[in-house]
């Protein structure tokens, strides 16, 4: 399906000059601290790749590039600080808990220092009560939230919530687990009311992953098309995520970075089809990133 086939929803297509509504070029005499501030909080003993992917999207390529976090910490379960730590020497990485996470001074002092925080990445469902009092710490302090994977039901718990707060970046099945409602695959009219109410009913941003991507704030609309298959597979998302918080710190604007992310991941993907079909890794992205993003910038 190409912008035509989408009808009269071609309009709403995201273009290379939504890119440059979440860029924000770099002065000349800032520091790390001051070209946006990134923390992640994920992983367990069972899914370690998560929170590395999502660092090195956000830090190691996109601030690089001038559109990526300066500064990103990351809090994992001590039971993968070894394995994060080898993996990802491009940020700051702390233990919290043995083999889940422990909402305690130390995550709280990061949020504190943070502008954007990325939670939910590969913590699984035993994480639900730390990922709640995480969620509602950052909400309560005026952070820019992003709820993926097992932190998405969490908006649920969060009331009093402006739009522009919050994001959540469910697949089909988890935005099914979290409305109750199931949306048809192909239905570009029924996925867009879909994302629009649950925005509005959650008062957040949503990003409905799919062939053709999402993006609302229950008013504005952005879809962004894929040319192939290629990132339907394991780790894609968590790379989405990180390069979605690396433009979110940067411009304070979680819409327009959602979008921005959704595009040039699209945009990496169709070119990873290209050259390597239907056998890419999700760290495949992280490599392509900096090429793609140059060409973009132009």
């Amino acid at each position: 399906m190409d912008g035509l086939a989408l009808g009269k929803f071609s309009k709403y297509l995201a273009k290379k000059s939504d890119i440059r509504r979440a860029s924000v070029p770099r002065k000349m005499f800032s520091n790390k601290y001051q070209n946006g501030r990134l923390l992640i909080i994920g992983g367990s003993s069972d899914y370690y790749g998560a929170p590395v992917m999502a660092m090195n999207s956000a830090c190691q390529s996109l601030a690089a590039l001038r559109v990526g976090a300066g500064y990103v910490k990351a809090f994992v379960p001590e039971s993968i600080l070894n394995t994060a730590r080898a993996l990802s020497p491009n940020a700051i990485i702390s233990p919290s808990g043995k083999n889940e996470i422990a909402f305690g001074d130390a995550i709280k002092k990061a949020i504190d220092k943070s502008d954007v925080v990325l939670i939910g990445i590969g913590m699984g469902s035993r994480h639900a009560n730390a990922i709640r009092k995480i969620v509602e710490y950052s909400v309560f302090n005026d952070k820019l939230v992003i709820l993926d994977a097992d932190a998405i039901p969490a908006a649920r718990l969060v009331t009093g919530l402006g739009a522009s707060q919050m994001l959540i970046t469910p697949h089909d099945g988890e935005f099914s687990r979290l409305t109750n409602k199931k949306i048809p695959a192909r239905s570009i009219s029924e996925r867009i009311e879909a994302a629009k109410a649950a925005s509005n009913k959650y008062k957040t941003v949503v990003l409905l992953k799919g062939h053709n991507t999402i993006v609302t704030d229950g008013t504005l609309v952005k879809i962004i098309q894929a040319r192939s298959a290629a990132l339907a597979t394991m780790g894609t998302g968590d790379v989405l995520s990180g390069i979605i918080g690396g433009y979110a710190s940067r411009c304070k604007d979680l819409f327009a970075a959602a979008v921005a992310g959704a595009y040039v991941h699209s945009k990496i993907g169709d070119l990873l089809h290209k050259k390597k079909g239907d056998h890419i890794l999700a760290t495949d992205i992280i490599d392509m990133l900096p090429d793609v993003l140059k060409d973009l910038d132009r």
